[in-house]
């Protein structure tokens, strides 16, 4: 046995020596998809065959002896891929063929009855064989392996990337975990560096976050507004809202149940004094919000995977306090001190009459909104009420008890949407055990306030679903509509990176504001025209869909999502830099296969969500420059 190990290693240095001589051929036919053959068998850092085999005559192949005796890198039949950790291709690809037996490296698989990349002949069984070169990289097992007797790793079998770390001497062939060095990772997929003049951002489809209900927006007040449009009118522009190829997209809306002010109050600003359904004497009027439930009924009927929110801003006048819907005296609390039940029964049955007369299901019902702030006061411009944090849990307690009592099983409660995030993690974490186990989802205003990562570990920690449920550039200077869009972009990011809601929602698509609003539209002509933060917010909601999964990427100043059926992942860049264009290397290594084409979009002071041309990924990435100041969107495809 010893004097046949030591005939084939004579051989096999001659070999050595030979391809010395004659210089590293290509092989033409027999090689594999592996890579280029080095003369000592070594992985080099670009990703070259690292399984130890040498090429026999003058048509070497990547995984063994072509015609020779001694095959020191795994049997290799037709070219295909061999070795427990397989040829790797130079570009950080997959070996092609050779079929695993036994257990599959990482970057390829271990061709059956064949030498571990540094063993000896097939066929032979060899107590001690030693798995180096090429051995099983990242979980792949290489149990079936066979080796030759007594086998000894020859001089320059072991390439840059080759050696196992878990395992290396085993019987039978056992695998490492994860090569060491080189430039060929795990899967045979190379280790990105940044182009020149570039920042490397990575992606990690690993890292997974919030899986998303989606985006939307408030009905008050805009919908009152637009709800006065012919049905025409009103429909064209509705069916914008919810389109998610040439529109926004949205899916989710909150719709406002007014309170309704004192007659003979004229004292709130235009379509901001919603009607009330029940007056003081007891009657209802299902008749009174025929606006808004205009635009409702649209929206439940056109829109995909629509989600419906029902909210309040004030109780109806005479319940209050001041006599006033738009708050107390004082800002302190408005609600009279015997009427939360009364409270609570009025916006139970509302939601009773929508689903049972107008097939409308309120997912959630938020009896509150900015509890906390002391601005809503009597006579203001709006409906609000102040509640304290005890009157915050009495008034959900008395909501969940009367939608138990009338059967409303598939309603269920949110709260408390405050202006502040601070005040809803510092306000929400007070509350008792019955009162969050009343509710099924937290809602927060991020207008303000800077505890996103707080609230969301709150929401987590109490298994509550979270939703960003109103924003807007509220207290912010900006001079126009380009303004509005790169701002509201950072505000996106930020509250989709640290809050992590399951649904992120603007205040109103429609607004007096050049700054606040999605359209100009004209009330007379019945007519509207999109402005830059439309095609901003377009440019995340057309591409993050319902149903994606929020995946990490390490810039802060952008977004990524793989969508629901896993064919595509979605980046959302904005350079908020007024006079720097920015370059990105994407390192795209993490995802689990990668088409050829990365579509991209922006808007920018002179773009309004452009079809830019197509980047080609190169080596599990790509590179772009984003200019200054514009959102860009690059949808990447996970098959060609």
């Amino acid at each position: 046995m010893s004097g046949h190990f030591e005939a084939r290693l004579a051989l096999l240095f001659a070999s050595t020596i030979l391809l010395g001589m004659c210089g590293t051929k290509q092989a033409s036919n027999h090689a594999g998809s592996g890579g280029t053959v080095s003369s000592g068998g070594r992985i080099g850092s670009g990703g070259q065959t690292a399984t130890g085999g040498q090429a026999g005559s003058s048509t070497p192949n990547s995984g063994g002896n072509s015609g020779a005796t001694v095959e020191t890198g795994g049997v290799r039949r037709d070219g295909g891929a061999t070795g427990s950790g397989g040829a790797m291709v130079a570009t950080g690809g997959q070996a092609s063929g050779g079929q695993a037996a036994g257990g599959q490296g990482s970057g390829g698989k271990a061709s059956s009855g064949a030498a571990s990349s540094g063993g000896g002949a097939a066929g032979v069984t060899a107590p001690d064989a030693a798995i180096t070169g090429g051995a099983s990289g990242s979980g792949g097992a290489a149990s079936d392996a066979r080796a030759g007797t007594d086998a000894v790793l020859a001089g320059d079998a072991v390439g840059g990337g080759g050696v196992s770390t878990g395992g290396t001497s085993a019987k039978g062939g056992a695998a490492g975990t994860t090569a060491t060095g080189g430039i060929t990772g795990a899967g045979g997929k190379t280790t990105v560096l940044a182009a020149p003049g570039t920042t490397l951002v990575k992606v990690d489809a690993n890292t997974k976050h919030q899986t998303f209900d989606g985006w939307g927006t408030s009905l008050a007040w805009w919908a009152y507004q637009i709800g006065g449009w012919s049905s025409s009118k009103r429909n064209q522009f509705l069916d914008v809202i919810v389109d998610p190829v040439a529109g926004l997209g949205y899916n989710v809306f909150r719709y406002n149940i007014g309170g309704g002010d004192a007659p003979g109050h004229n004292h709130m600003d235009a379509n901001r004094q919603m009607p009330g359904f029940e007056a003081s004497d007891g009657t209802w009027d299902w008749n009174a919000d025929s606006r808004q439930t205009s635009v409702l009924t649209r929206l439940v009927s056109t829109g995909k995977n629509v989600i419906i929110e029902a909210f309040s801003n004030s109780p109806p006048y005479w319940m209050t306090k001041s006599g006033c819907a738009s708050g107390s005296s004082d800002g302190s609390n408005n609600l009279k001190d015997d009427a939360y039940n009364n409270f609570a029964d009025y916006l139970t049955e509302v939601t009773k009459h929508y689903r049972d007369v107008l097939g409308i299901t309120f997912r959630t019902l938020e009896p509150l909104n900015e509890p906390n702030a002391n601005w809503w006061k009597a006579n203001g411009s709006q409906e609000g009420c102040h509640f304290s944090a005890a009157n915050q849990q009495q008034i959900i307690k008395a909501v969940s008890a009367s939608l138990t009592t009338k059967g409303i099983a598939d309603t269920r409660i949110s709260a408390s949407d405050e202006n502040s995030m601070d005040d809803a993690y510092s306000i929400i974490g007070g509350y008792d055990s019955a009162t969050l186990a009343a509710m099924v989802q937290m809602n927060a205003h991020s207008y303000a306030g800077s505890k996103r990562t707080q609230l969301r570990a709150l929401a987590t920690s109490k298994g509550k679903r979270l939703w960003q449920s109103e924003s807007g550039p509220l207290s912010v200077d900006l001079s126009s509509s380009t303004d509005s869009a790169i701002f509201m972009a950072g505000r996106i990011i930020q509250d989709l990176r640290e809050l992590q809601p399951e649904a992120w929602i603007e205040w109103q698509v429609v607004d007096p504001s050049a700054t606040w609003t999605s359209f100009t539209v004209s009330d007379s002509q019945e007519s509207w025209t999109p402005v830059k933060r439309f095609y901003m917010q377009s440019g995340f909601t057309r591409y993050i869909r319902p149903g994606a999964t929020f995946i990490d990427i390490n810039n802060a100043d952008m977004v990524a999502a793989m969508s629901a059926d896993g064919l595509a992942v979605t980046i959302v860049v904005r350079n908020g830099d007024t006079a720097a264009s920015k370059g990105f290397t994407f390192d795209l290594t993490s995802l689990p296969s990668l088409g050829t084409s990365v579509e991209a979009y922006r808007t920018s002071a002179s773009e309004d969500l452009v079809h830019l041309p197509a980047a080609t990924p190169q080596g599990w990435s790509f590179t772009a420059t984003v200019p200054a100041y514009s959102v860009t969107t690059f949808v990447v495809p996970l098959r060609s």
